[in-house]
């Protein structure tokens, strides 16, 4: 009898160990990569981009913060890369002799540098696969580079995933500044992008709450940043596969060393401590469109009321309740030319879980459809052609509807100086009022 007892209870201890380890959650930590030069075989990139290209790329990592790095000189083609791959594994075998050099089309690597790359865990392979750049319809220069990433798992030689960053540049004046446009667009591409390999995304985990906001485990050690989401993860296992349901949203409000803070934006269940959570990889700026009823106080519009519709970028990566944005908006009035305008500036956010509600200010310039044709026939400048300078200002509140996406209400003041007000009609001073609704989605 007591032995079945004893049985019994060795019983219930290993199912209550196993239960233990199933339920620890899982927290990412630094991963070792060797980083190689970027291969441009067969393609004509001018000599003095292809370092600047090199350093973002490296730049990128070392921001992301998840990496431990060491740098490689040697450049691939894109062809060498499948060629490297099998030669990691062969040299897992024990028969395999390595030659005192290995050539990969115009790249040789040596036994010490085979040596140091076993070293690593993971072998980073950038190379270009894709590089145009021309004169386009006899007024700009326009450039596509398009660079692939092959992360390569040195414990077997296996693909872990693969970054595909595609940009593009343009300029009036000259092909190094639309070479260099194209680059410029590189880092906030791939950052996304290397985030989004799933052996690359963050796992962490609740710490514990203090007063409402929630402590998780990581931060700058990791590369976590204001304004990064992670999921809330429940889970199980069952027959030995697992059962994950993300069931929330938290925003990161601040970042510490070890430790970063975050508030809940909505979750079906509680967020204590060593809740399981996953980042959510994203590009670093959200996507507003939008449309306003424009009530003229201002302007020789063909109306006292008009329509408006616009899109705005705002950025979200490094930020928090103070966030810059982009927005381009035209008014759909032909007697005033249909105005166009770009306004830059900052908004100012509180969070209520879903809710949220803010105000906006930014300067704007403004020019119209007409001169805007004008422009694109004649510039040679890469300045825009601005007939108005101005302001803007609003308030708005918006309500999390899904994961990705938001709508919003918004209300919005803007006026106008003419440069040239004294010629009248579209160059005269002008403003209104606006009252509409849109869309984020979160991109």
């Amino acid at each position: 009898m007591r032995s079945r007892k004893i049985v019994a209870i060795a019983a219930l201890l290993i199912i209550a160990m196993a239960a233990s380890v199933i339920a620890q959650p899982t927290v990412s930590e630094k991963k070792e990569i060797a980083i190689f030069s970027l291969g441009y075989y067969g393609w004509n990139i001018p000599l003095e981009t292809l370092g600047t290209i090199d350093v973002d790329i490296q730049r990128v990592f070392i921001d992301l913060g998840r990496f431990t790095i060491f740098g490689m000189q040697q450049r691939f083609a894109a062809a060498d890369v499948d060629q490297f791959i099998t030669v990691l594994k062969q040299i897992k075998e024990t028969n395999f002799v390595l030659p005192e050099k290995y050539q990969f089309g115009e790249a040789f690597l040596t036994e010490a540098d085979f040596n140091k790359l076993v070293g690593a865990f993971i072998i980073a392979v950038p190379v270009v696969t894709s590089f145009n750049s021309e004169f386009v319809s006899n007024k700009e220069w326009r450039t596509d580079i398009k660079t692939n990433i092959s992360f390569i798992d040195v414990a077997d030689g296996t693909l872990l995933g693969i970054a595909n960053v595609e940009t593009s540049g343009s300029s009036r004046e000259t092909q190094y500044k639309s070479i260099q446009g194209a680059i410029d667009g590189i880092p906030m591409q791939l950052q996304y992008e290397i985030r989004k390999v799933p052996a690359f995304t963050l796992n962490t985990r609740v710490l514990g709450s203090v007063g409402g906001d929630i402590k998780i485990e990581l931060g700058t050690n990791m590369g976590i940043k204001k304004g990064d989401e992670y999921s809330v993860i429940t889970g199980s296992d069952f027959e030995g596969y697992k059962d994950e349901r993300e069931v929330g949203l938290l925003l990161i409000k601040d970042v510490g060393p070890e430790v970063s803070t975050a508030i809940v934006l909505f979750s079906k269940t509680p967020v204590v401590k060593d809740t399981q959570l996953k980042e959510i990889p994203r590009q670093g700026a959200d996507l507003a469109v939008y449309a306003h009823t424009y009530s003229v106080v201002d302007g020789a519009f063909a109306s006292d009321t008009s329509f408006l519709v616009g899109a705005r970028a705002e950025m979200t990566r490094g930020f928090f309740n103070v966030r810059p944005y982009a927005a381009v908006q035209m008014i759909l009035d032909s007697d005033m030319w249909l105005p166009l305008n770009a306004i830059i500036g900052a908004e100012y956010s509180m969070f209520m879980r879903r809710l949220e509600v803010g105000a906006r200010a930014g300067l704007a310039g403004s020019t119209n459809a007409i001169v805007r044709l004008i422009e694109d026939a004649a510039s040679e400048s890469d300045d825009p052609w601005f007939t108005h300078y101005g302001i803007s200002a609003g308030a708005y509140a918006s309500f999390l509807v899904t994961r990705d996406m938001k709508i919003f209400v918004e209300g919005q003041f803007d006026y106008m100086l003419g440069i040239v007000s004294g010629l009248g009609g579209p160059f005269d001073n002008y403003g209104g009022y606006q009252l509409g609704v849109g869309v984020t989605f979160k991109m």
